[in-house]
């Protein structure tokens, strides 16, 4: 079992930088691919205006690169299916280990309490089996790391990769940029919890089209039931950072939401390097209209890096889209404020 562990913890960093680095490549050529596909679109559209001399050239360096990039991703691709296949075939190993040596376990401590078994025997017992049942958790975990830094889907996602250049890495050299490329993903990755009385509401309800009369009551109810919601989605957020819930935290994202599988692997990323050490927001602007709901947002984000450090404190004032999907608020859209 010690042989194990020692060759988990040799062959594991490496397995995981693999996987990150192959998973930027990925999305390197999804991006580039997305970009020469517009450029080539927006040439059609210029042919009466521009030349042939100048647009035929451009059309066909454009369309060659693009056909040259389909074997590079394959050969990503094939790499990335082969760390997903190991990762996914330890983990398999590993749980069916788990299950004998929990049954074994689960028998002595029965024997235990029938007084089967002297205690000497049933203390020794248990703690060699709870350090094998340690030592298999725990290589779980790492190679369930693994397959978390891996793309959730891999063909046809060329046209939600625009936001491969802002997938960081933990060097020395770009620590100071780290910290501010973290602000800009807590304005994506947290929310501030509205308060009911500082939304302008009524005002912008009022230039909608005239629905039909209803009294003020059940409006304001509705305003009210419909705040609450929203309050919940921001709560979510908060909680998923604060306890690194990466399936609670892409809950909270609308199925339009551009580059879902970036904004996943920012947020472990993000996590990966910093804590967070408190999170408070003031809602300074709320709109409801239908489905959609405009909010302006201040959010103050105190962290600290995980190899130690000062802690840093930053403000985001943010503006976001949000869009209602099966009875409850997702977000959209979001953008920092200048």
């Amino acid at each position: 079992m010690r042989r194990t562990s020692s060759q988990d913890t040799f062959i594991q960093p490496l397995e995981k930088k693999s996987a990150k680095r192959w998973t930027k490549e990925w999305r390197r050529l999804l991006k580039e691919g997305k970009e020469l596909e517009s450029c080539m679109s927006k040439l059609e559209t210029q042919r009466d205006q521009i030349s042939g001399d100048v647009l035929n050239p451009l059309f066909v360096r454009y369309k060659d690169r693009l056909e040259s990039l389909s074997p590079l991703h394959q050969e990503v691709e094939t790499v990335l299916e082969s760390i997903r296949k190991r990762a996914s075939e330890k983990i398999d190993l590993l749980e069916n280990e788990l299950k004998p040596i929990q049954k074994r376990l689960e028998e002595f401590q029965s024997l235990h309490k029938l007084n089967a078994i002297t205690k000497a025997d049933f203390v020794r017992e248990r703690k060699e089996l709870r350090r094998e049942i340690r030592s298999r958790e725990k290589s779980l975990k790492k190679h369930r790391q693994i397959l978390s830094l891996l793309p959730e889907k891999m063909r046809g996602n060329i046209a939600s990769a625009e936001s491969t250049g802002n997938f960081v890495r933990p060097t020395t050299a770009i620590a100071a940029i780290l910290i501010v490329i973290l602000v800009i993903a807590g304005a994506y990755l947290v929310w501030p919890r509205p308060s009911p009385n500082s939304a302008p509401i009524s005002k912008e309800m009022a230039v909608r089209p005239s629905p039909p009369p209803s009294p003020p009551k059940p409006n304001t109810a509705t305003e009210e039931s419909e705040a609450e919601k929203i309050r919940s989605l921001f709560e979510n957020i908060k909680q998923a950072n604060l306890k690194k819930n990466i399936d609670l935290f892409m809950s909270c994202y609308s199925r339009d939401f551009n580059d879902r599988e970036g904004k996943r692997l920012d947020a472990l990323e993000t996590w990966g390097f910093f804590n967070y050490l408190d999170l408070s927001y003031h809602l300074k602007k709320q709109t409801i209209s239908g489905d959609t709901a405009h909010v302006t947002l201040e959010w103050l984000i105190r962290i600290v890096k995980k190899t130690g450090g000062k802690q840093e404190e930053r403000k985001t004032l943010l503006d976001a889209t949000l869009k209602k999907e099966d009875g409850h608020w997702k977000i959209k859209e979001i953008k920092t404020v200048s």
